[in-house]
């Protein structure tokens, strides 16, 4: 390991990581766009976020045991998954996420806060891999963002930044990345890392001639709260739960009935970003 659990505290990222269970060649790929098929056909349109709701396989991924092993020993015993994520980039595409820090996005009270990175396909410098600066949560928040209140601009639709860009907003970090080197995250299909919610990342262009695709989990500490709600919502995944939080349903199966009105609920929620592709 690269970076390892035991140093986070120190770096603030880990990885690579391997996922307990192994997939042959190309199926997380093929989970990946099965879903999508699913999704079109049930709701006319493609899903990027919270798809662990909609989908056994997916919310499995993310209440795997080793995963959970490794938050608990972060964050602590008491755990929400707040949120989840696709990022697909197509070949060619030219999408990029800009480098940032998630806390002045997702706006959380606590720093209890990791997204699990997992990788769906190959991820590497050609393809546009996620890119950490190790380090750099020791700074804080380092720049705050070009919109006031991202809560309501999720909600409002707005977008600050290029079409290219998968970030709706821009946090100008400019200056400290002259000082402070990125580092590419290479992972093989079913490899993950970890980051803490103030680390900087960011990812750049897939240059290759296949999909880079990504799936995002988003776990809590179960004290954690959104500053600007008064409730949420967020699955709860061990531990105590918090009466601040509305449960989330786990699907028992792919695109019940059930798990489409949980996941169109939980589109209200605020790690569902106001329902953004991004």
């Amino acid at each position: 390991m690269k970076y390892s659990i035991s140093n986070f505290n120190k770096t603030g990222v880990a990885w690579p990581i391997a996922l307990n269970n192994k997939y042959k060649e190309n199926y997380l790929e093929q989970k990946y766009f099965d879903f999508q098929k699913m999704a079109t056909a049930c709701l006319g349109k493609n899903v990027s976020i919270k798809p662990n709701l909609l989908s056994t396989f997916f919310d499995n991924l993310a209440f795997s045991e080793d995963i959970i092993k490794n938050v608990k020993e972060l964050i602590g015993d008491n755990l929400y998954l707040w949120s989840s994520a696709f990022f697909c980039k197509a070949p060619g595409e030219g999408k990029i996420v800009s480098y940032h820090q998630d806390n002045p996005y997702w706006q959380l009270s606590t720093t209890n806060v990791v997204t699990v990175w997992i990788a769906l396909t190959n991820s590497d410098k050609k393809s546009g891999a996620l890119e950490l600066v190790p380090n750099s949560h020791n700074f804080g928040i380092i720049n705050t963002l070009d919109v006031q209140n991202p809560r309501k601009a999720y909600l409002n639709g707005e977008k600050t930044t290029s079409e290219k860009d998968l970030l709706s907003y821009k946090q100008n970090l400019d200056e400290f990345l002259k000082k402070h080197n990125p580092e590419i995250v290479e992972l093989k299909p079913g490899d993950y890392s970890i980051h803490h919610v103030n680390t900087v990342h960011g990812s750049g262009v897939n240059y290759s001639n296949n999909y880079r695709i990504g799936f995002a989990l988003r776990y809590i500490s179960s004290d954690t709260k959104h500053k600007e709600e008064s409730q949420d919502s967020a699955v709860h995944v061990c531990g105590e739960k918090n009466s601040y939080f509305i449960d989330e349903k786990r699907p028992t199966s792919d695109f019940s009935d059930e798990a489409v009105d949980a996941y169109k609920k939980a589109m209200f929620s605020a790690g569902a970003f106001g329902n953004k592709k991004y």
